[in-house]
């Protein structure tokens, strides 16, 4: 089983209009989905067919909507509940633009935190949990170092974790004594951390500059996403160059959860850094084709696996 975190998940409602009308009625259907990165990570491992749970903190009627919408997508779950209600975020996808409106969401007590710790350890703990993905933000009132104390959960169990966030809970994580299995920055949150402007060009020097930072020191699998100009990934001093086949993008919208989500189904099989590298990237593709967010175009599994060209640095 790979276990989900969903911190601060979201009910995602998008409205698609031809235009906006500023200052006016506008009429919409809306499209409601359980959303939130590990939600989105959750769904790409049901179409995987792993067995998934999903977990984090839900609150008040939105929350109760939330667990509703996951029954519908077949995603297994067991999240902790909260006084607050969970947040709303909206998409307007309109005149070839997305407008997004995105609440924080809620307050997160001491008191409630600490019961999900518990409750995460516990799941943690169990025979069937082969792996973890930890993603997305936190909400307010949790400290910046929760996930870092999270993954030390993890590793003390002796299961491989994936954490996929960014900002003051990237950097507490990076400063802990012990560090998750694997971590996704974009190159301009990689370039943020070292303070460098390196370019798809320059990624002989990347692996040079993070081989020599002591921050991503017992990291086994560093991952750095490009875009469009695909991936460079570092594993165990071995660094690997990923170019994905040309195939045009519908919404790009959780390409990068459902990359972790791939990379979860291969770690969790202990698969090679070939089987890894494709899995993991190929998930992101096939979401980028498809119009659905953290959503795959299975029938074309195999002609984007296999155009996937890996090649050493």
């Amino acid at each position: 089983m790979i276990l989900t975190v969903t911190m601060n998940p979201s009910i995602d409602t998008s409205y698609q209009i031809d235009h906006l009308v500023v200052d006016d009625v506008n009429r919409v259907v809306p499209t409601k989905t359980a959303g939130g990165k590990g939600l989105n990570v959750s769904r790409v491992l049901v179409q995987l067919g792993d067995d998934v749970l999903a977990t984090g903190l839900l609150g008040g009627h939105m929350g109760e909507f939330l667990a509703d919408r996951m029954d519908d997508d077949k995603i297994p779950h067991s999240f902790t509940p909260i006084a607050g209600e969970s947040r709303v975020c909206i998409a307007v996808l309109h005149d070839g633009n997305q407008t997004e409106f995105l609440e924080s969401g809620p307050a997160v007590s001491a008191e409630e935190l600490a019961a999900f710790q518990e409750h995460f350890a516990e799941l943690v703990a169990r025979e069937d949990c082969d792996c973890v993905t930890i993603s997305g933000s936190l909400p307010k009132g949790v400290p910046a170092d929760t996930y870092a104390k999270m993954v030390a959960v993890v590793v003390a169990a002796g299961k491989p974790v994936l954490l996929d966030t960014s900002g003051a809970a990237l950097d507490a994580a990076l400063a802990a004594d012990t560090k998750p299995t694997l971590i996704k920055p974009n190159l301009t949150e990689i370039n943020g951390l070292l303070g460098t402007s390196y370019t798809p060009d320059d990624l002989p020097a990347l692996q040079v500059e993070l081989a020599g930072d002591a921050r991503f020191a017992g990291i086994p699998w560093v991952v750095v996403t490009m875009g469009g100009a695909g991936a460079v990934a570092f594993h165990e001093g071995r660094g690997y160059r990923v170019v994905m086949p040309s195939i045009p993008a519908v919404n790009a919208t959780g390409s990068g959860d459902s990359t972790i989500a791939g990379f979860a189904h291969a770690i969790a099989a202990d698969a090679d850094d070939d089987t890894v590298l494709r899995c993991g990237n190929t998930c992101g593709k096939l979401n980028a084709m498809d119009p659905q967010t953290g959503h795959l175009v299975m029938d074309r599994w195999d002609e984007v696996y296999g155009g996937v060209k890996i090649t050493e640095l």
